[in-house]
């Protein structure tokens, strides 16, 4: 049995070494981590592999391998989204380990679990445990971007190195306390991403005769605003009714957040508490539109012709780019005076979660936290999961066990957020767990 108190300070300097190494995306640069990580697991007595998609976009694999054919991969990803020092406490690529945190950015997301999959790794490898199959370790770059560059790479130019039935990877693993039970939340779904860039056209003129010309601003402002109050129709995936029935804990509260006609109302009522795990229960029900981006005008004084906006749309698994120019239609109206460009689209994905590998979980999860449950939830954003599910049908679960050492607003606030931390304690538990669910798993 590993010394935990020796291992809570190797990986949380391993994860402070992480977060000096600024991975921002764009444009990554993952590289510079790949290679530092890479140098660990040789020290560890891996054979590890860097491979680069492009010029500075570094994957970090490894293996440890037994007899068998089961294969578990460990998945994270090494790019972090930007971060603006002057609103911190510290520096967001300091790395600071203080009051018992780490802090910095990619703590949370998601270097956080690159340290605790890594620590694992060695963990195992000290041991000289020999697994009924193979173990991958892989850690990618540009999962902020889309993971073109990185996982989505990798399965598509070197699947023979990622393919795996089984996946560990982020967005999930939050214990959400309710009475004297926590819950810890298992990704087995996502919705899917499609940004949409939106275009009007009018006519300049000098701004101080305004009504000569046509403002493309003014029309797009107005569309916007049709599509940031539009609520799609409610859609109960099994997944989402599983996990509303855990967290009601039965009775009318339970009824009432599993019927698609009222739960509107009782998400109302929940934001009264709680208002950023209202909105993302809100979120998991349905399609969502999120204008995000606007761009027009060329100088002060000239009524802007062109203006761009970027739509961020999160469609369910099973809804496609067919559903959400129906919803579009249904937000704005007739699809006249505007056009549309798509960006980026990529479908939702969902594993089973009726699985030995999802009991295994539980099972070990609930040794570390008697009394514990874990339940299945879809993610409202996207995670690198998604390729491995779509190519290779691979049982894919985000977990990355936390308890609540701080409100759940809050918590939910610092991944690409400020004052972006984890707790040792937290670093720790994560590594516990994972290293019980993979041995569980792979003896």
């Amino acid at each position: 049995m590993p010394d935990w108190e020796h291992v809570a300070g190797e990986v949380a300097d391993l994860l402070s070494k992480l977060i000096k190494i600024d991975t921002t995306n764009p444009p990554g640069n993952e590289t510079q981590a790949a290679e530092f990580l890479r140098n660990f697991l040789l020290k560890e007595g891996f054979d590890p592999i860097l491979l680069e998609s492009s010029e500075r976009r570094g994957n970090v694999i490894a293996k440890l391998s037994g007899d068998g054919k089961k294969k578990l991969l460990l998945l994270s990803h090494l790019d972090v989204v930007p971060a603006d020092p002057r609103k911190w406490e510290v520096h967001p690529f300091s790395g600071e380990i203080k009051d018992g945190f780490v802090w910095g950015r990619g703590a949370l997301d998601c270097k956080g679990l690159v340290a605790a999959e890594a620590m694992v790794m060695a963990l195992l490898k000290r041991e000289g445990f020999r697994p009924n199959g193979e173990i991958i370790f892989a850690s990618t770059a540009d999962e902020e971007m889309g993971g073109k560059a990185g996982a989505g790479w990798l399965v598509e130019n070197h699947p023979e190195l990622v393919k795996a039935e089984l996946l560990i990877n982020e967005g999930g693993g939050i214990g959400i306390p309710i009475g004297n039970k926590t819950h810890y939340l298992v990704q087995v779904a996502e919705k899917g991403v499609y940004w949409l860039r939106l275009r009007t056209k009018g006519i300049s003129a000098h701004a101080s005769m305004p009504g000569v010309g046509e403002n493309a601003l003014l029309k797009m402002t107005k569309i916007l605003e049709k599509i940031g109050r539009y609520r799609a129709p409610v859609v109960m995936l099994d997944v989402t009714r599983e996990l509303l029935k855990k967290l009601a804990g039965g009775g009318l509260k339970s009824w009432m957040l599993t019927n698609p006609f009222i739960i509107d109302k009782a998400i109302d009522y929940l934001k009264r508490e709680n208002p950023q795990l209202a909105e993302a229960l809100r979120a998991m029900i349905r399609a969502t539109m999120a204008p995000t981006m606007i761009k027009a005008g060329s100088k002060e004084n000239i009524i802007p012709d062109e203006c761009e906006a970027v739509i961020d749309c999160r469609l369910l698994p099973g809804q496609d780019m067919n559903y959400l120019l129906k919803q579009l239609k249904r937000a704005v109206g007739p699809m006249e005076g505007f056009q549309i460009e798509p960006i980026q689209q990529s479908r939702g994905t969902e594993s089973p979660y009726r699985t030995d590998f999802f009991k295994t979980i539980e099972k070990v999860t609930r040794e570390l936290d008697p009394g514990s449950t874990c339940v299945p939830y879809m993610i409202t954003g996207g995670t690198d999961s998604r390729f491995f599910r779509e190519k290779f049908g691979t049982i894919a679960y985000g977990f990355q066990p936390i308890r609540l050492d701080m409100p759940i607003d809050e918590l939910l606030r610092l991944a690409h957020g400020v004052n972006e931390r984890i707790s040792v304690k937290n670093l720790v538990f994560s590594v516990k767990a994972l290293y019980g669910v993979v041995k569980e798993t792979m003896k």
